[in-house]
């Protein structure tokens, strides 16, 4: 009974631009993350004068380097006036006057953003000739739609499973989007972006050759195996300091030079030294990893995928650190046919697939570097 409400007063946001919602909120703090970094409790347990990944403040570091792509680099000002301009108005006085904002730089919240606004940057250097200004922040201003949509959806649906009210005025909606999109908007920016440049819009032909080229992605599983070093605050996702991202380069040496070249001991030095301590006892091993898998960072499934049995990866980065991946083997589950019915699972994988391989094209001709 109450959520026809609920959802009407959503979708009445739809018609609005981007910033328009924003105009007159506040951001709510965040509390910051715990680390788990892997290393001895009292390395862990520094003061907050002497933290063991890197910390920038705004406006002392505004100038600081965040990201290297391409030629330009990208700096924690920047960073800070595209969310100020397009996501949420007044997030620049507030780094200088609310501890709570403040505090997102140290938060789980900042590396994320760095990825994301590095992508946007790199997709813009890469297919800048592809992109129409109108038609992208259409497409971007639906992706935030959907996405705040989805997400509200779920809290609405949380609120009633714990007799919470589910009656929600305009005005807080108001307050829950400008908030969802300080948080996830870039990475909403990011999405929109790819759907402009892959909308999925591909003839009955196109995808019958791609189901054709990739049958093996539909009913397909891969058992793989990765070991991982971290370079990042197990917590925040903020690259280590100094000292710290030079005990886990060194770590990384170490292990390359213990793997044998055919990858028969893989197992035996991922127990010894993987960062990933749900895989690591197990020999690093996963199983079941679809080809598009949303357990998984996206490189560690391009990356198992493009392997052959038995074969090992070079070393591949995460927002978690450095991987080194073995396939293991792949083992067909199920069979697809295509028909009328399969056709908009399909399309949806076929977007997928183009999307990301956008986005990787993208990062390696501009050698994307993240720096924060």
């Amino acid at each position: 009974m109450h959520r026809p409400r609920s959802r009407a007063i959503a979708l009445s946001l739809l018609a609005l631009t981007l910033p328009a919602a924003l105009r007159c909120q506040q951001a709510a703090g965040r509390p910051d993350a715990t680390a788990q970094q892997p290393q001895p409790p009292a390395v862990v347990a520094q003061q907050q004068d002497e933290p063991h990944f890197l910390v920038r403040h705004y406006p002392r570091d505004r100038d600081a380097a965040i990201a290297q792509v391409g030629d330009r680099t990208l700096t924690l000002g920047d960073l800070v006036d595209h969310i100020d301009v397009v996501h949420y108005p007044g997030f620049r006085e507030a780094l200088g006057k609310r501890p709570e904002i403040e505090r997102m730089l140290q938060s789980d919240l900042v590396a994320p953003w760095v990825r994301q606004f590095a992508d946007l940057e790199a997709l813009r250097q890469t297919f800048g000739d592809e992109l129409d200004a109108t038609k992208l922040k259409e497409a971007q201003s639906t992706a935030l739609q959907r996405s705040f949509q989805s997400w509200l959806d779920a809290y609405i649906a949380d609120r009633k499973a714990n007799d919470r009210p589910i009656d929600l005025t305009q005005q807080q909606v108001n307050r829950l989007l400008a908030d969802f999109q300080l948080r996830q908007g870039i990475a909403a920016e990011l999405q929109g972006a790819l759907d402009h440049l892959e909308p999925g819009d591909y003839t009955r032909a196109q995808l019958q050759q791609f189901f054709n080229d990739n049958a093996r992605a539909f009913g397909g599983r891969v058992t793989m195996a990765h070991i991982l070093i971290q370079h990042r605050d197990g917590g925040r996702g903020i690259l280590l300091a100094d000292e710290g991202f030079a005990r886990a380069t060194a770590r990384l040496a170490d292990v390359e030079a213990r793997l044998r070249p055919d990858g028969s001991n893989f197992e035996e030095v991922a127990r010894g030294f993987s960062d990933d301590t749900r895989t690591a006892p197990n020999g690093g091993v996963l199983h079941g990893v679809h080809r598009f898998d949303d357990r998984l960072p996206a490189v560690l499934c391009r990356t198992a995928w493009f392997l052959r049995d038995g074969e090992v990866s070079g070393v591949v980065e995460s927002q978690y650190g450095w991987h080194i991946v073995k396939r293991i083997e792949f083992s067909q589950q199920m069979f697809i046919l295509f028909t009328e019915d399969a056709i908009p699972s399909i399309r949806q994988v076929m977007i997928r697939s183009r999307q990301e391989d956008r986005l990787f094209q993208a990062r390696e001709k501009s050698k994307l570097r993240l720096l924060l």
